[in-house]
């Protein structure tokens, strides 16, 4: 039986970049495997209007130093070598394959296996260029893949305090209601599409500018009220208010930054460390304000157990004569016994799911600052071509060369 095309071996020249060669590793597809390859994602692009289900744009500025340092012929002008050659390149090189025997391998497109392909590496006396903005989308994908573990809390938490919210009137509520929707619009559009628009872009730079206005409004109004501000049901209740008001601002915010940096990863690859630093800070930031936001009926508990104490080791006359200093630390008892249950009624509506999201954002926070992937189920492959119709360029979680 004759071997097919598809069958047949071919060469993909492979260079290892980083510490010991364990950073990237890129992979030169050219002739026949390129055009089986391509071939195989524009069909899924035609399918279903992106070239795998999960892929994500990224700039072609950043994946273009692909080609730089995967660009194998030493004397080949770069421009000829990136029009005619589909560069790949994974974060986590260990988790594929052993480069520097031959070790051959199945080369999967977007409809499986499209060829068998011996994998040879670049010597390594060939001038090399590092990929830094490559590395950095890579580096990015792996860590935006941690962010999902805290997202999906947010979506349960944001469900809740919406409701909550929904049921008090008040001037802002309207507003950071619909941000918190057009945001979600936008989140869920690039989930499917993999890619900002422009009609996106500006949806979310509207929404994120309301978000950020009023996660400071919200977090002046609570940290400016005292916890033991009592005298007062009403004031205690628009304290209430106000928390969760504030709570739902911060998720929103949290939601922005993590789209900021996808944007980034898109339009603005120099920017995407400054914006990833601006998520981790949010998380930090965060966590700390959730936590303040948790325990705000301490603080009434305390007092209720000093002023408690107090009457105690009052003399009979004193506790229980009409007018008298007993009858004053009463009253003030009981407005913030009434002040304490109020305030533990709001922070039970969420404390269950409160508490995991805490806990979640923390483990999230500890991955984002390991740069390399845990596992190969998180190593991505950034994916990068240019043809007649222009440069191409994304990053993906699926496993396009299998081991």
């Amino acid at each position: 039986m004759e071997t097919s095309e598809l069958e047949q071996h071919q060469e993909v020249a492979v260079r290892r970049l980083g510490k010991d060669g364990a950073e990237l590793a890129v992979f030169e597809f050219q002739g026949n495997l390129r055009e089986l390859m391509i071939s195989s994602l524009r069909e899924g692009y035609l399918t279903t209007g992106n070239y795998l289900s999960d892929a994500k744009t990224v700039s072609p500025q950043g994946a273009m130093s692909l080609a730089v340092a995967g660009a194998a012929a030493g004397a080949t002008a770069l421009s000829a070598a990136f029009s005619s050659t589909l560069f790949m390149a994974t974060a986590n090189p260990a988790t594929l394959m052993t480069i520097g025997n031959g070790v051959g391998s199945a080369v999967m497109g977007a409809g499986g296996i499209v060829a068998q392909a011996p994998f040879i590496a670049v010597a390594s006396s060939l001038p090399v260029v590092a990929p830094i903005l490559a590395i950095q989308a890579l580096n990015t994908a792996v860590m935006m893949h941690q962010f999902k573990k805290v997202d999906r809390k947010l979506d349960i938490i944001k469900s809740t305090l919406d409701r909550a919210i929904a049921r008090i009137e008040a001037t802002h509520a309207g507003e950071l209601l619909t941000a918190s929707r057009i945001v979600d619009d936008v989140y869920s559009q690039y989930s499917l599409e993999g890619t900002f628009s422009h009609d996106m872009l500006v949806r979310l730079a509207l929404a994120e500018r309301d978000v950020r206005s009023l996660a400071a409004r919200f977090r002046q109004l609570v940290e400016a009220r005292g916890a033991t501000n009592v005298d007062d049901l009403t004031d205690v209740q628009q304290a209430n208010y106000d928390a969760h008001s504030a709570m739902l601002a911060s998720f929103v915010e949290l939601r922005v930054s993590y789209l900021r940096v996808c944007v980034d990863m898109q339009e603005n690859p120099r920017s995407v460390n400054s914006s990833m630093e601006h998520l981790k800070f949010v998380i930090d930031d965060g966590i700390a304000f959730w936590q303040q936001l948790q325990d705000r009926s301490r603080a009434v508990k305390d007092e209720i157990l000093q002023l408690e104490a107090k009457l105690q080791d009052m003399n009979w006359a004193a506790r229980n004569l009409p007018g008298g200093e007993g009858s004053t630390l009463e009253k003030a008892l009981a407005k913030r016994n009434a002040a304490y249950t109020s305030t533990m009624e709001s922070e039970r509506e969420i404390m269950n799911e409160f508490h995991s999201l805490i806990e979640s954002a923390r483990a999230t926070r500890k991955a984002l600052d390991r740069s390399a992937p845990t596992d190969a189920a998180t190593s991505p492959t950034l994916v990068y071509w240019k043809d007649e119709t222009g440069e191409h360029s994304f990053v993906t979680e699926k496993n396009l060369i299998s081991t």
